[in-house]
Order: structure tokens, then sequence, then C-alpha cells
């Protein structure tokens, strides 16, 4: 695959807490797109870094060290666990320390001092271990442990980290209907270098259970921890979620919606934006995928397809990509997809905006294999004679209109896993990427697939292909 002007990756800068060792833990010829007529000059922003992340947020190192109105705590139903003295005070220690414990931190400043939490919990934990065994079927016993046992680890005690993964995992195993445990453990990983498995865990709940189901305490843990995987699409939607619950407002969800919102810089329609800043790809196997939020677009390309523009300029995006090469006599031919994406003129229609386009050559209404809207307008013309010997010129277009989405971008995000630390052990760390906002308000979209009649067939089979593999916001 040739990529021009190839777009460096994004690394973002984060701190994760490191998991103990292994024994403790587990050329095409010119297009129909004379429609366009667009100049790009590069436009380098700089990049914004954000400091040190250690624990969750060492720039809200205050906001973390300050109580929490959402307790995960408060989720195990004391009623159904052994009405047992030594558990009923584990549950009444570990509501005590769960602010305090209920993630780790290098910068202690608590009232209580942390090796009196780290004994009190190590007490707690035995307490339950012991009662386990007394009553293995007992899943909110099991539940308990498995949270007592996460803030043991975030105090630092030996083979908790193991111990709370064991037991939110049997939970799991007497009631699979139950997303406490699930979540539990999300919470746990989203702490440690297993944070894209932890985000991955939270959007599996979201996935199978309505929004409205879950509580407030769920919703700040899953937004802690997107924040974390770099998805403040899906952090910010945690905090209209919030917001719809009538939960409480807290710093802690004050801080993490502020941080949220300044990763996704302003929209500025006079510029030419440089083609980093608003294109990411990824090539996985003989595919590659290119995504723009500004555009409200994801991409994928055939290996051997050539990428002759990806640009943002005079408020519109413009992607065009070779297909082929196709074998013709003389030369071998390449066919064009491209795609447009503009904001209407006032008061223009969508069917003003087709009239607009297809003003030129007769053109003629066809049925597309996929539409990625409501609504679609396909149309085809002939330009007889545009390629010579190699026949008439074809072209297809599909047009089509997306009202700007809630939560941009939430479409194309998936957790993001940071590096490991050098030599395995300490901090990993990584920058929070910016990203440009989407362009706003209701967008029209043009997809365009331009070909010789000699090669149409090869070049519908990749315009189907490159439909089918569209998405659009």
């Amino acid at each position: 695959m040739e990529v021009r002007n190839q777009l460096p990756p994004v690394y973002a800068k984060t701190a994760r807490r490191q998991l103990p060792k292994q024994s403790e833990r587990s050329s095409k010829y010119p297009p129909f797109s004379v429609l366009l007529d667009y100049t790009v000059s590069a436009f380098q922003i700089a990049s914004i870094s954000m400091s040190k992340l250690a624990c969750l947020f060492c720039a809200l190192c205050v906001v973390l060290q300050s109580p929490r109105a959402f307790a995960d705590i408060a989720a195990i139903h004391a009623g159904s666990l052994p009405q047992e003295v030594a558990v009923l005070n584990s549950l009444k220690d570990a509501t005590e320390l769960e602010p305090y414990a209920r993630s780790w931190t290098q910068n202690w400043k608590y009232p209580v001092a942390k090796t009196e939490a780290a004994a009190r919990l190590g007490v707690d934990l035995a307490s339950l271990n012991s009662a386990v065994k007394a009553h293995p079927d007992n899943a909110e016993l099991l539940l308990l442990t498995g949270l007592v046992a996460h803030y043991a680890y975030n105090v630092d005690l030996p083979g908790s980290h193991d111990t709370s993964l064991a037991a939110l995992a049997a939970a799991e195993r007497l009631d699979k209907a139950d997303f406490r445990a699930p979540w539990f453990r999300a919470t746990l990983l989203c702490q440690t270098t297993q944070l894209a498995a932890g985000a991955d865990q939270f959007l599996a709940i979201e996935n199978g259970n309505p929004w409205e189901r879950l509580p407030a305490a769920f919703w700040a843990d899953y937004m802690e921890c997107a924040t974390l995987a770099k998805m403040p699409a899906h952090a910010l939607r945690a905090e209209d979620h919030l917001e719809k619950l009538h939960a409480p407002a807290t710093d802690m969800r004050t801080a993490l919606a502020d941080a949220n919102r300044k990763r996704s810089n302003p929209f500025d329609p006079t510029k030419e934006y440089a083609q980093k800043d608003v294109w990411e790809y990824e090539k996985v196997a003989n595919q590659t995928s290119f995504t723009s939020t500004s555009c409200g677009l994801r991409m994928h390309v055939q290996s051997g397809w050539a990428v002759d523009r990806l640009e943002l300029a005079k408020g519109s995006c413009v992607a065009d990509f070779s297909t082929g090469p196709y074998n013709d006599t003389p030369s071998k031919m390449r066919p064009s997809i491209l795609v447009m994406v503009q904001q209407p003129v006032e008061n223009e229609t969508l069917d003003d905006y087709v009239k607009r386009l297809s003003s030129k050559g007769g053109f003629v209404p066809f049925t597309p294999s996929r539409c990625p809207a409501d609504r679609c307008v396909a149309i085809t013309g002939t330009k007889p004679g545009a390629y010579g010997t190699s026949g008439d010129g074809r072209a297809l277009m599909l047009i089509f209109e997306r009202d700007q989405p809630e939560f941009p971008g939430l479409a194309f995000e998936s957790p993001s896993q940071p590096s490991p630390p050098a030599g395995g052990a300490g901090m990993a760390y990584y920058r929070p990427s910016q990203t440009q906002q989407r362009i706003p308000g209701k967008l029209y979209y043009v997809v365009l697939l331009d070909t010789a009649a000699s090669i149409e067939e090869p070049a519908m089979k990749d315009f189907e292909f490159f439909l089918q593999q569209l998405t659009v916001e």
C-alpha cells in the first residue's frame, strides 16, 4: 500500500501502575472531482502534552484525595452476606477505608496512615477469606472479598491482586447475569497496566445493560477508565449519564469532564490543516483504515491502493484513493474513489446539493449496495470517449447527509493500552492525544467512483468493498 505523506502515530502521555511480578500477579486520470478545487498548505498544530499521571491523575491529585460521592462498596447487599461479626466488621471497615484505598497513589495524604490502612485491610481480607471457605456459594461474600482485596492491592499487600480476581471470578460463576463482578474487575484492571482489558470489560457491561439501570458508581468508574484509555467521547457520555441520573456533582467528575473536553481542539473553518492533525491510520493485514473525527468517518482501503489526497481545507474534507491498477491496453488504469465532506450552504437541502453536483452531464439513478444513512441519493453518469482507447468515463456518486452526533468521535474510539515501562517495572507513561473537533452541524457526504468503461467491472468491486467498510457518524 502506498501512503503518501505518511501519518505519524500519535502517542499520548499518562501513567499506569505496573502489575507486580508474575509470582504475585497474575496516477491516475483526473476524476469527476473537477467539482472540487482545493489547495492545501501544511499547518502544524503544536502538540499538547499533559503532566505525568500516577495512579489515575497526578495533575488531579487533590481531587483524587477527596472523598468520592459514589462508593463501589455501596453496591454490596449487606443483607445477603453471612450475618457474622467478622464479615460485617470487614464490610464496615472497607466502607471507611474505601475513600482512601479505592485507587493507588504515590502521594498518600489521608487522615488514615497508609500503614494503618494496610494493616486493617489485611485483617479484613483474612477474615473474609476464612468466611469464603465456610460459605463458598455466597456470591455477595465473594464480591465483598474481591473489593476488599482490590483496596488491599492499592496499599501494596502481596497477593491481593490475584485474590481479588479469583474472588470476582467465583462470584461471576455463581451469577452470570450480575454485572457487579465484571464491573469490579474492570475497575481493578483499569488501575493496572491491563488498562485496555479493563476498558473493554466496561464496554461489554454497557452493551449488555440499559444505561439507566447501571448505578452512578459504575459510571463514575467508567468515566475514569475511559479517560485513561483515551476515549474522551465515552468519558463525556458517562458524565452525561451521571447528570441524567441526577448524581450529585463532584470535583472529580467536573475535573475529568473538563480534561476530556480540552482534548478536542476547536474546529476552524478558515484553516488548512496538516494531514497528521486530522487523519489517523492503522494498517492491519492487507487493509489500512483512515479515520478522521473532524470529518466524521472511517474508511478502509486495500493493499496496493494509493492515497493521493487526504485533506481538510476551506472547511471541507477530501480523501482520494487510486485502486487497481488493472490491465488495459495500452496502459494500466487506476480507478479513483473520492470522498468529500462539506457543510451545506445556507438553506440548502440534500436535493439542492445533489442538483448542484450533477448540473453538468446526464446522470441517472442507480441502486447502491449500501447506504450509510437513512437516505442516500445514488446517481451515475457517462462521459463518452473520456479515456480514449480505454473507453468512456463512468462516474457513480453516492450522496447522503448526517446530523452531528451527540458525542462526536464515539464510534471511532477504542481502548488504548499504554506501553510497558522500561525494564518491565514501575510506571507506564504515554500522552493523551489531541483531536480536532468534528465539523459542526449537518454534513453532506459524497462518495464518488471514477473509472474507465474498460475496467468498470473490477472498479465496481472496489467501490462495493469501500462502501461496505465505510463508517460514518
